[in-house]
């Protein structure tokens, strides 16, 4: 064994680690692992234009054909993401070389798809079917058959492909209802072709599962969503469905519902929480011996519950499941999310899991989004990673994908990745979850375990014109545990400022550790409610901004909120500063980017080690003393 392996195999998994984010193009795999740190940057955090310049970079220099076809990937998928027809034929290009040199078999498979669908942009319909039609002669898998469905025009062909698709998973096939024309749309009149009913013996009977299915101005999409549930094959199953106060006839159409079928029950939320708060409000009434959800606008296959209850209760060492599903428009197309050349994806909404996990966790985080992830890590946390099961199902649910589907919304929705207010709260979760062995979140929440972001809270903050108004933004990389100078780091500690209100914006520097979370000195800061964090997607107005260091200025960033200051300030960080004392040469080129991220041109301050510089005569530049002293002078 040569001494790098054995290196290797005297390090603990912590110590591994530790070693990949100090050497972040590490020891193996350098080319790689300097891909996934520019890929982050590229997406996480919003470098489209430096990210992307770097990506190019690398394949413009790479010397060998294994490592200009890895990049080539990343390149393609990127363009293919943009969905437009200028990108589409930068993908193909990039998927040509891609192809051309990778003799991975699944990869390759992958890289069919794309190519197929950035011919369908194209509007190049001919050479999207020669290359599906070229594929199917290689593969039989379920992808490449919804790849086929989407450039399908017929829709009973289109459906032929999906049901090549539930063949090969063993279940029931569909057809579109006899009634179809009277139905909204395509995705609305999907009906299995054949009926099937289980034995009522004691394995149905003695296994209940519990469907909460939160509801919001769903009036026309209950008429497909509650249906689907109702049809499950396993009918040992009660249906809570919980209308979020909604402003529509969905109540109505609920308890019409309700009067045929007693396995349905209907909650009504005082005010409206989001599904997250709608959920919590269900799981009190919660009887069954399993529990999980069906979204008030997605269609689930009637063995859905079946599948994943059967898998529980044989194996009993398992305390949750997921099933999968393929993401589908009103006419039956389907959508990637982003995702690298897949249709077919684990379906975090639909967890199911024994209830009586829930004494060691309690309720599900009372937030807006994004609260199945954080509850299935909670999970893991509380009862080991092997507890919980992702199965390969075959698509068990259809989710609706519109125009305002959340997970599809450019702001606060999931485009394959984590940005903006969702990579906020990952990383909000994982701190509070690394603090404290208490996982047991109570409902309602009278306190919050730990801070998040306002487009993530139950009850919205009053808007002055949409516009959320703060005393005071600071703008740093709070990665960084200097971010700030460490008076203004004691001031904020001490709550000096706690009459004001202050907001923390996160501006990454390029050139840092990607994937690094904000330092605990500043989540400690916001978690004690002395500060907010605000992300992407917001509009703040603020009296006064201050950035602290010039080097997040230096490239664009998409992920930060829309702010309007009245004043900014910039302090150039010593580190910045040459031996010679002259400032950076740049200084002009961040000064345009602070107005176009804050709509204020910026006063510029010099750090200093020592507040007696401040009584320098001979030298003009303004020497930046503290937060106080800053705010009571303007």
């Amino acid at each position: 064994m040569g001494i790098i392996n054995k290196l290797k195999s005297s390090l603990s998994s912590q110590q591994k680690d530790f070693l990949k984010k100090i050497l972040p193009l590490g020891l193996n795999g350098r080319g790689k692992r300097a891909v996934k740190a520019v890929k982050w940057k590229l997406n996480n955090l919003g470098f489209t234009e430096r990210g992307l310049m770097d990506l190019e970079k690398l394949y413009n220099e790479a010397k060998k054909a294994t490592f200009k076809s890895y990049v080539a990937w990343e390149l393609a998928l990127w363009h293919a993401n943009q969905q437009t027809k200028h990108d589409a034929m930068k993908a193909l290009d990039y998927l040509k070389v891609y192809m051309l040199s990778n003799p991975n078999h699944e990869e390759v498979r992958r890289a069919i798809i794309l190519t197929t669908e950035c011919f369908v942009i194209l509007g190049d319909i001919p050479s999207a079917k020669r290359t599906i039609n070229n594929a199917l002669n290689l593969y039989t898998h379920p992808d490449i058959y919804l790849s086929a469905a989407n450039i399908e025009q017929d829709l009973e062909k289109r459906l032929n492909w999906i049901n090549e698709v539930l063949k090969s998973a063993g279940l029931l096939e569909l057809k579109l209802a006899d009634n179809y024309i009277e139905k909204d749309t395509a995705y609305d009149a999907l009906e299995t072709v054949s009926l099937k009913t289980l034995a009522k013996n004691n394995v149905l009977l003695d296994n209940k599962v519990t469907v909460i299915m939160p509801v919001y101005n769903a009036e026309k999409d209950i008429h497909t969503s509650l249906p689907s549930v109702i049809n499950q094959t396993w009918v040992n199953i009660e249906i809570l469905v919980v209308d979020d106060a909604s402003t529509d006839r969905t109540i109505e159409e609920v308890e019409k519902y309700k009067r045929v079928d007693s396995r349905v029950k209907l909650i009504k939320a005082k005010t409206n929480g989001g599904p997250y708060v709608a959920r919590n409000l269900a799981l009190k009434y919660a009887t069954g011996d399993y529990i999980t959800i069906n979204d008030g606008d997605d269609w689930s296959h009637p063995e859905k519950i079946e599948r994943q209850v059967l898998h529980l209760i044989n194996t009993p060492e398992i305390v949750g499941n997921m099933s999968e599903q393929a993401r589908m428009t009103n006419d039956l197309m389907f959508f990637r999310r982003g995702r690298p050349g897949e249709y077919i994806f684990g379906n975090f909404s639909s967890f199911m899991f024994r209830k009586n996990i829930l004494d060691e966790l309690g309720f599900w985080d009372s937030v807006r989004f994004a609260a199945d992830s954080e509850f299935y890590v909670r999970v893991k946390k509380v009862f080991g990673e092997t507890a919980v099961t992702e199965l390969k199902t075959g698509p068990l649910s259809f989710q609706r994908q519109t125009g305002t589907s959340l997970t599809g919304n450019e702001v606060f929705g999931y485009p394959g990745f984590k940005m903006g207010a969702r990579r906020e709260y990952e990383m909000a979760h994982n701190y509070y979850h690394s603090k404290t062995t208490d996982l047991y979140y109570s409902f309602p929440q009278s306190k919050r375990p730990f801070a998040i972001p306002e487009p993530m809270w139950p009850l919205k903050e009053e808007k002055r014109d949409g516009f959320r108004v703060f005393d005071l933004i600071i703008a740093a990389d709070f990665r960084q545990e200097d971010a700030l100078v460490e008076r203004d780091i004691t001031i904020l500690k001490s709550r000096k400022l706690t009459n004001r209100k202050i907001g923390f914006i996160q501006l990454n520097i390029y050139d840092c550790l990607p994937n690094e979370d904000i330092a605990p000195v500043y989540r400690d800061i916001v978690n004690a409610g002395i500060a907010e964090i605000a992300v992407y997607g917001e509009k703040i107005e603020a009296a006064h901004t201050i950035i602290y260091g010039n080097q997040c200025l230096e490239e664009y960033q998409k992920y930060i909120p829309e702010v309007v200051s009245s004043k900014a300030a910039v302090i150039i960080k010593k580190y910045s500063i040459s031996k010679e004392n002259t400032l950076p040469t740049n200084l002009g080129y961040s000064s345009d980017r602070v107005k176009d991220y804050f709509g204020v041109a910026p006063t510029w301050f010099e750090e200093i080690s020592d507040l007696k510089q401040l009584r320098l005569e001979k030298d003009t530049r303004k020497k930046w003393s503290s937060i106080i002293n800053y705010i009571e002078s303007n």
